[in-house]
């Protein structure tokens, strides 16, 4: 049973970050290497944990990641992300990527990811604000 695209749930959170997918990212056929979309996937959850600690941050880790569909070139690489929890040092931010062509857009990948923040010398840090 397949479900109606004007029923699916829309994206959650805020549009951090939209790319187009070009040439250099691709394998032979034309598919998108999963790696590109990770590394996009990673940047979002930065800008918007780098928002909310103030400064610098680095990726402690990030969740797994299925891919519902390939992504080709021309595509539009939409990343919408969530801050889930803020510790002292640490930032929980949900990084959702939707992926746009000539039919519409749909919900390409979502993974959970952690950020710590770091001092201009690479030292973990207090987040100061914990106001998301």
């Amino acid at each position: 049973m397949e479900l109606d695209n004007d029923l699916a749930p829309g994206p959650q959170g805020e549009l951090t970050l939209k790319v187009l997918a070009d040439y250099q990212s691709v394998n032979t056929t034309g598919d998108v290497f999963g790696g590109w979309v990770a590394m996009q996937v990673d940047q979002a959850g930065e800008i918007m944990a780098r928002k909310i600690a103030r400064g610098r941050v680095v990726t402690v880790s990030i969740g797994s990641m299925s891919f519902m569909r390939p992504v080709k070139v021309g595509d539009i690489l939409s990343l919408f992300t969530r801050v889930t929890e803020v510790g002292k040092t640490s930032i929980r931010v949900v990084v959702e990527a939707w992926v746009e062509d000539k039919q519409g857009s749909a919900k390409l990948t979502e993974t959970s990811m952690v950020f710590v923040a770091i001092d201009p010398q690479g030292r973990t840090r207090r987040i100061q604000s914990a106001e998301y």
